[in-house]
């Protein structure tokens, strides 16, 4: 039994405040070829499929024709989605028991993880178990001391795992899969997700082993969490530091006892680039032209600071969206500069923040102040384009 697996595709995001909803239609567009060309059982949304709890009336319009058009396109396509930690379950949970008529099943309360959503295709059956994202006061009815999502995920699935043994159902009969949101230990997280803080939310993935397969949502890197479970990761670049990874939609066969899980390479519009050089070079007409229509962050090397080097840049570079200088860039102490032109520049800043603290506060910014600092003056010169 095929299925496509997809998450976080945070519908109604910005980038350093450029609107890319014409991005995400064309990334939606991609998810709708790949369902019509493969014509899987099941499509599992893990998540995160707006980038806020309230999106903008144009994200909901655009997630709205996609669900449409996926339901017109194959009729025998049953689709499960759950929210993620951006989304707003309340919100989801709208015209829930109306578009399950058409096989799309949106699933907001973790009350009803042991329900799963039966999906059919060529004599094979599987169930698929949605469990949306565990936030404080999970389960109706469940009061007392606070409890992570860790401990939140073990009650779930020790709900599924009393289900499936009632269930009385000949081993091999079907396949279950488990559909959520969660950190599982031993991911790896990604620049652009809220990543939780310490090991407390982070779920043990030996809670999956007694899936067929668990299609997570949450961390933006395709990778495994445990031999039974795969993240798809987004389907775009979030972050500048995302831009060379592998993206698209994961292609799931359901075997006997096994599967197999392929990522899809997905093209984007525009991809997220990264260019380095003096300003004279990056401003020139000629700079980088494979790059001219991609989302750009450009460094100047230049060791003495550029104003105001915006708009020459982005008239090369008419996506451009962050611009970085290495004169105003902070050595950290211990660390070694790129090339002596960088070091030159950094010290002389760094210098100048190390007067400032010593007056200020009579003693030398330890190395996390000085860190701190560092990626102030990063964030500042992001929101000044």
């Amino acid at each position: 039994m095929l299925l496509l697996h997809a998450a976080d595709l945070h519908i109604g995001k910005t980038l350093h405040e450029r609107d890319i909803s014409e991005d995400q239609e064309a990334m939606l567009d991609g998810l709708l070829s790949l369902l019509a060309e493969k014509r899987p059982a099941a499509l599992l949304l893990a998540g995160d499929l707006y980038d806020r709890s309230i999106p903008p009336p144009e994200a909901v319009r655009l997630f709205d024709s996609f669900l449409s058009r996926a339901a017109s396109a194959d009729p025998g396509l049953t689709v499960v989605a759950i929210p993620g930690n951006h989304d707003s379950a309340a919100r989801l949970s709208f015209g829930t028991s109306l578009m399950s008529r058409s096989g799309v099943y949106i699933r907001t309360s973790p009350d009803s993880c042991d329900d799963p959503v039966l999906v059919r295709r060529d004599g094979e059956t599987a169930e698929i178990w949605p469990l949306p994202f565990l936030g404080p006061g999970a389960f109706s009815g469940r009061g007392g001391a606070f409890r992570g999502q860790a401990e939140l995920f073990a009650e779930a699935a020790r709900r599924i795992a009393a289900r499936m043994a009632a269930r009385g159902d000949p081993a091999g009969g079907r396949y279950d899969v488990l559909l959520a949101h969660c950190f599982a230990a031993g991911g790896t997280a990604s620049e652009s997700e809220r990543a939780f803080v310490g090991q407390s939310e982070q779920v043990d993935s030996a809670l999956f082993d007694t899936f067929d397969y668990v299609a997570l949502g949450h961390l933006h890197r395709f990778q495994k969490a445990g031999p039974k479970a795969r993240y798809a990761g987004s389907p775009l670049a979030y972050s500048f530091a995302e831009g060379e990874e592998p993206k698209g939609f994961v292609l799931v066969d359901l075997k006997g006892g096994s599967f197999e899980a392929e990522l899809v390479p997905f093209a984007p519009l525009r991809r997220m680039r990264r260019i380095e050089g003096p300003f004279s070079v990056l401003s020139s007409p000629s700079a980088f032209p494979e790059f001219r229509d991609d989302f750009i962050e450009a460094r100047l090397t230049d060791i003495e600071p550029v104003l105001n080097p915006v708009d020459p840049l982005r008239a090369v570079f008419p996506n451009l969206l962050s611009v970085r200088q290495a004169a105003f860039e902070i050595a950290v102490p211990g660390s070694s500069p790129s090339s002596p032109e960088d070091g030159a520049s950094r010290n002389s800043v760094a210098a100048d923040f190390d007067a400032f603290h010593r007056e200020m506060k009579g003693e030398a910014p330890s190395a996390e102040t000085a860190k701190l600092f560092a990626k102030l003056l990063e964030e500042a010169e992001s929101a000044a384009l």
